[in-house]
C-alpha cells in the first residue's frame, strides 16, 4: 500500500516502482475510464482476459505453409512468418520432420533441412525485434514516470500541476514514438499494480495515461481535423486540464457570456470531426480504444453541461 505524507498526500518510493515495471507482465489489459464521483477513475478487471487457444492447424494447411515458404525469399518467408507465428508450434516442426523422413534422396532431406535451418533462423529474428520494441516502450515508460517522481524520488498522488506539465512537455517531444504498443505496456503495468495491490501506482499510471491521451487529441485536433480555430482553443484548454475541472471549465467555455464556441458546435467537433478520426484507427487497436474512451468521457461530461443551457 502507498504511504501517506503529512499533507494528506501519498508516496510510493521510486526504486519499488521500477522493480515492478521490470516484473510486470506485457501481455493483457483491461482498464477503462470511468466517472466516480469527482474523479475519473480506471475499472480493474481482477483478471486477463482469457487466453484465446488456437486451434491445431490440420496437415493440409501445414503443408500449404511449407511450401509456400519453401518457395520464398527472404524478406517474403519474414513477411508470412509474420502473418502465421501461431502455426508455427510443435505440430509444424514435426510435420517438417515427417517430410524429411518420406523423402528418397538425401538432397531432398539436405534441402528440407536447410529449410527448417531458415525457418529457424526468421523465428529468431521475429522474437528478438519483437522483445526489442517491448523494451523500447518499457523505457519510455519509466523515463515519463521520472518525469512524475518528486525531488525525493518518490510519487506523490494527486500529481502536482508542475509535474503534470513537465509530464505534458515530456509526452510532446517524443511525439509518434509512443504508439499503440506504448499504450498497451502502460495498461499492462496497471494491471500488474492492481493486482499487487499498489493503488496509488495505479493512480500515476493513470494520470500518465489520460495525460497522453489528451495530448494526442489535441495533436489530431490541430493537424487532423477541420475544426474552427475557436473550436480548437476551447478543445486546448479543455484537454490541457484535469478531468476533474472539466465540469466547472466546460460551465465557462461554453455557457458563459464571453464564451468562444456554442455547445452544439462543440459536441459536433467531438462527436463528428473528433470521432471520425478515432474511429479511423485501426480497429480494436490499445491506442484506438483509449483515445476513444477519453475522448467519450468528455463528450458525455460535455453533453451533460448542454443540457443546462436547455
Amino acid at each position: 500500500m502507498a504511504a501517506s505524507d503529512p499533507d494528506g498526500s501519498r508516496s510510493t518510493p521510486m526504486v519499488r516502482i521500477l522493480l515492478l515495471l521490470l516484473q510486470a507482465p506485457l501481455s493483457c489489459s483491461a482498464y477503462t475510464f470511468m466517472p466516480l464521483g469527482s474523479h475519473v477513475i480506471s475499472r480493474a478487471s481482477r483478471a486477463c482476459r482469457d487466453i484465446v487457444l488456437q486451434p491445431q492447424a490440420d496437415p493440409a494447411a501445414l503443408d500449404a505453409l511449407i511450401t509456400q515458404l519453401r518457395g520464398a525469399s527472404s524478406v517474403q518467408m519474414q513477411q508470412v512468418l509474420a502473418e502465421n507465428i501461431q502455426t508455427v508450434d510443435q505440430r509444424f516442426w514435426l510435420r517438417i520432420a515427417e517430410m524429411s523422413d518420406a523423402v528418397d534422396t538425401q538432397e531432398e532431406r539436405d534441402a528440407i533441412g536447410r529449410l527448417a535451418s531458415s525457418i529457424a533462423n526468421t523465428v529468431e529474428q521475429l522474437v528478438q525485434k519483437a522483445d526489442e520494441l517491448l523494451e523500447d516502450d518499457a523505457s519510455r515508460v519509466q523515463s515519463l514516470l521520472k518525469v512524475l517522481a518528486n525531488e525525493g524520488g518518490d510519487f506523490s498522488v494527486p500529481v502536482s500541476d508542475e509535474r503534470l506539465l513537465a509530464l505534458r512537455e515530456a509526452i510532446k517531444e517524443k511525439g509518434g514514438a509512443l504508439d499503440d504498443t506504448f499504450v498497451a505496456t502502460v495498461k499492462a503495468y496497471m494491471s500488474k499494480a492492481d493486482t499487487d495491490g499498489l493503488e496509488g501506482m495505479v493512480e500515476v499510471l493513470r494520470v500518465l495515461l489520460q495525460v497522453f491521451a489528451a495530448e494526442r487529441l489535441l495533436l489530431l485536433a490541430s493537424t487532423g481535423a477541420d475544426l474552427e480555430a475557436s473550436l480548437v482553443a476551447t478543445l486546448k484548454r479543455t484537454l490541457e486540464s484535469s478531468p476533474d475541472n472539466w465540469d466547472a471549465l466546460l460551465r465557462q467555455e461554453l455557457l458563459s457570456d464571453d464564451a468562444e464556441c456554442n455547445p452544439e458546435a462543440f459536441l459536433g467537433a467531438l462527436q463528428d470531426q473528433m470521432g471520425e478520426i478515432v474511429l479511423g484507427m485501426p480497429s480494436g487497436s490499445a491506442l484506438q480504444n483509449v483515445l476513444a474512451e477519453y475522448l467519450s468521457e468528455l463528450l458525455s461530461r460535455a453533453r451533460t453541461i448542454s443540457a443546462e443551457a436547455a
